[in-house]
C-alpha cells in the first residue's frame, strides 16, 4: 500500500543519516573544534547543526560595525563539539518529531545555499561533510515521515471504524439468529398444536 511504499523511501534516508554519523571520528570532531578561524562552509554546517539542536547563537561584537552586536554560532558550535555525548546525541535525535520551525529554517537558510553540499564541504572538513550529510538526510526523512504519518493515522482510523462496524453487524446478526430460532420454535409449536388438533378431530 501507499504507507509501505512511502516508508520504503524514508528508510534509506534514515540509513543515510546514520551512515553519515558513523563516518565521523572523534579526532575529526577535535580538528573542527580546535579551528581558530574555520572556513565559512564549516561554520555554516555547524550553524545548521545548532539550529537542528535548538541551540541559540551568542551575541558578540560585530568586527565590521564597531559598537554593534551580531549573532554568532561559532561559540555555541565549539561548546557543542566539546560535549562528550555530541555524536550519540545526534544518533539519538528525535527524527520523528522535528519542530516545523526548525526544519523550515534548515530548508530555507541552509539547504538552498549552493555551497551546502557534502562534496564541497568535504574539501574543508571530513567531519563537517558527515554532519552536512546528516542534516540533508534528516530533511528527506522528515518530508517522507510527514506524508506517512497522516496516512498511518487515516489507516488506523479506518481499521478502527471497520472493526466497530463489524462488531455492530455481528451483534445485529446474532439478534437476527436469536429471532429466527424463536420463530422456528414457535413454528414447531404451532405445527405440533396443529397435529394434536387434527388427531382430536379425527
Amino acid at each position: 500500500d501507499d504507507c509501505e511504499s512511502d516508508l520504503a523511501e524514508a528508510i534509506p534516508a534514515l540509513e543515510a543519516a546514520v551512515d553519515a554519523l558513523n563516518t565521523l571520528k572523534p579526532a575529526d570532531i577535535t580538528v573542527v573544534k580546535s579551528m581558530k578561524n574555520p572556513p565559512l562552509i564549516v561554520k555554516l554546517v555547524m550553524e545548521a547543526v545548532c539550529v537542528m539542536k535548538g541551540i541559540k547563537p551568542d551575541r558578540v561584537p560585530d568586527p565590521a560595525k564597531p559598537g554593534r552586536m551580531m549573532l554568532d554560532f561559532w561559540g555555541p558550535s565549539k561548546r557543542l563539539l566539546g560535549d562528550m555525548g555530541f555524536l550519540q546525541g545526534l544518533k539519538d535525535y528525535d527524527k520523528d518529531n522535528i519542530l516545523q520551525e526548525i526544519i523550515t529554517t534548515i530548508r530555507k537558510d541552509y539547504l538552498t545555499n549552493p555551497i551546502f553540499k557534502p562534496e564541497i564541504v568535504a574539501k574543508a572538513s571530513s567531519a563537517a561533510e558527515g554532519l552536512c550529510k546528516w542534516i540533508i538526510a534528516l530533511s528527506k526523512y522528515d518530508i517522507t515521515a510527514k506524508i506517512v504519518g497522516p496516512k498511518k493515522i487515516k489507516l488506523e482510523t479506518a481499521e478502527r471504524e471497520y472493526a466497530e462496524t463489524m462488531k455492530i453487524l455481528n451483534q445485529k446478526l446474532s439478534e437476527v439468529r436469536a429471532l429466527e430460532e424463536k420463530l422456528d420454535n414457535l413454528n414447531k409449536k404451532f405445527d405440533l398444536a396443529k397435529e394434536r388438533k387434527q388427531k382430536l378431530e379425527d
